[in-house]
């Protein structure tokens, strides 16, 4: 999950946190193995690979994170993952906030001058996109012999449905940009999965409004704002489309 104006700043460091810092040749011998496999599977595309040259970027690890198994903190680049993750799924997770990074510079980051719905609306186009390009990571990788992250996207529930609509539509047309529009699309079909987002979403907008004495916003998300968040790592654009219904309060 990508933390923007949503969420306050956390603490640079917080107990039980192991973290590394560019350019990630000190620290335990765990975490820089971890950085490199994300710096080789991330090589064959310039957008991934460009936030994860980002010299704000820290990656930590935490043996306090209760449900959830990471998030990015946008106002100080930093991914914290969950410590016990296996290998294959801390890579995915990893992957996913990378995609986060790289979206702040689309400018995804939700504006506080949003309605709550239209926020949620934007934080769910933020979470179909991260996780379309994830799994195309994922072929990627599996196609070249590594096959783990994406068999960890295949067999965890959140992403099970999403990942076979990614490879049905690659084993039908071989087309990158048409499989995550097809993976962005299935991200909406599970009512569970909008209605979960949809009151983290609202959650941490009226902590926001708490913290800030601020108003509820009143605007609604920008026309060119999915043409604009929903871009291959090349930069090329991918037909991605919200249901009509995408938000159904």
């Amino acid at each position: 999950m990508i933390l923007c104006l949503l969420a306050a700043p956390l603490a640079a460091q917080n107990a039980g946190e192991t973290c590394l810092s560019p350019p990630f040749d000190e620290g335990p011998a765990e975490l820089r193995s971890m950085v490199a496999d994300l710096r080789e599977s991330v090589a064959d595309f310039p957008s991934l690979n460009a936030a994860l040259a980002d010299p704000m970027l820290d990656i930590c690890v935490s043996d306090s994170l209760f449900g959830e198994l990471g998030y990015l903190e946008a106002d100080t680049a930093r991914i914290v993952l969950r410590a016990d993750l296996e290998p294959g799924l801390r890579q995915a997770v990893l992957l996913h906030e990378l995609r986060h990074l790289d979206q702040l510079r689309l400018g995804a980051c939700p504006s506080p001058a949003l309605s709550m719905r239209e926020n949620a609306r934007a934080v769910f186009a933020i979470e179909a996109d991260a996780n379309a390009i994830v799994l195309l990571v994922a072929w990627h990788l599996k196609t070249d012999g590594d096959p783990q992250v994406w068999q960890a996207l295949e067999n965890w529930d959140s992403t099970t449905d999403i990942a076979a609509a990614f490879a049905a539509e690659m084993e039908a047309t071989a087309d990158p940009a048409r499989a995550a529009a097809a993976a962005f699309a299935a991200w909406y079909a599970s009512d569970i999965r909008r209605e979960r987002y949809y009151l983290s979403s609202c959650n941490a907008y009226l902590d926001r409004q708490d913290r800030m004495h601020s108003l509820a916003g009143t605007q609604q998300v920008e026309a060119g704002y999915f043409t604009a968040l929903c871009r291959m790592p090349d930069g090329a654009t991918y037909p991605c489309a919200e249901p009509e219904d995408a938000v159904r309060r």
